[in-house]
């Protein structure tokens, strides 16, 4: 089971830092913008987006898809300061866990970037989303793959238990769901160093999978296997493993 508390707890951390720390994030974001321009025939009135953080998605949203209102929600309070120059009368911000969360019934798109994998159940999720959404309605969201930071989890042995893409598309056709999207990709970063490496990780918030404490011989440890295993010409390997997928909700 994930500790949400120690979740929001390390998000909340990160928050000053995310925006420029997370590029890989932010690359997946505009991707997922640019699948559901090319994918979403009608644009949505309302849209409800889980996991705002501090709201470079939620930004591309209101910026290319347009929808007249929007609920961002997120399981930090803290993320509201961060969104607060794009919440208006018809965009506001929610603070809840989506898993636990009575989703609104009149919106007609959920969508949600990089947040899912901190699920303790994503099936639950993709039922809510369901019975929230209208016939016909969108759910468009990424997510990540078994090989989202291998070089993290063979290292430290420390990481998220991942889906796959076919999974994922089983649990959402098992609700009568239409995919109209589902791809994957590989985004590789380089640090000049596995401390970089963990720098970053704390800057976006992923410390938050488990309190994992150095010493200096356990990293000094990591960093020479981690060099040893995924050091290149361009310094430390990292991988990124997005998955997205748009789907829409079929009729009962």
């Amino acid at each position: 089971m994930m500790d949400k508390q120690r979740i929001r707890s390390r998000f909340a951390k990160a928050a000053s830092n995310y925006q420029s720390a997370a590029i890989a994030q932010y690359e997946i974001a505009k991707k997922m913008i640019r699948l559901m321009q090319e994918n979403i025939q009608l644009r949505p009135q309302k849209v409800l987006e889980i996991g705002c953080g501090t709201g470079f998605f939620s930004r591309l949203i209101l910026q290319h898809i347009k929808p007249k209102k929007m609920v961002l929600n997120d399981i930090c309070p803290e993320m509201m300061p961060e969104v607060m120059d794009i919440l208006t009368s018809s965009h506001t911000f929610i603070c809840a866990d989506a898993e636990t969360y009575a989703f609104p019934k009149d919106i007609n798109l959920i969508a949600s970037c990089s947040t899912i994998q901190w699920f303790n159940n994503p099936r639950a999720f993709f039922e809510s989303c369901y019975g929230s959404l209208p016939d016909s309605g969108i759910l468009a969201f990424s997510t990540f793959g078994h090989d989202n930071m291998h070089e993290i989890n063979a290292t430290a042995h420390v990481g998220l238990t991942y889906r796959s893409k076919s999974e994922l598309i089983a649990e959402l056709l098992a609700l009568n769901y239409k995919i109209l999207v589902a791809q994957e990709e590989h985004l590789k970063l380089h640090f000049e160093s596995p401390l970089q490496v963990l720098v970053h990780l704390k800057q976006t918030g992923v410390t938050g999978i488990k309190n994992h404490r150095w010493t200096k011989g356990t990293l000094r440890a990591f960093c020479d296997k981690y060099t040893s295993h995924y050091g290149t010409e361009e310094g430390v390997s990292l991988t990124y493993h997005p998955i997205y997928i748009i789907a829409i909700k079929s009729n009962s």
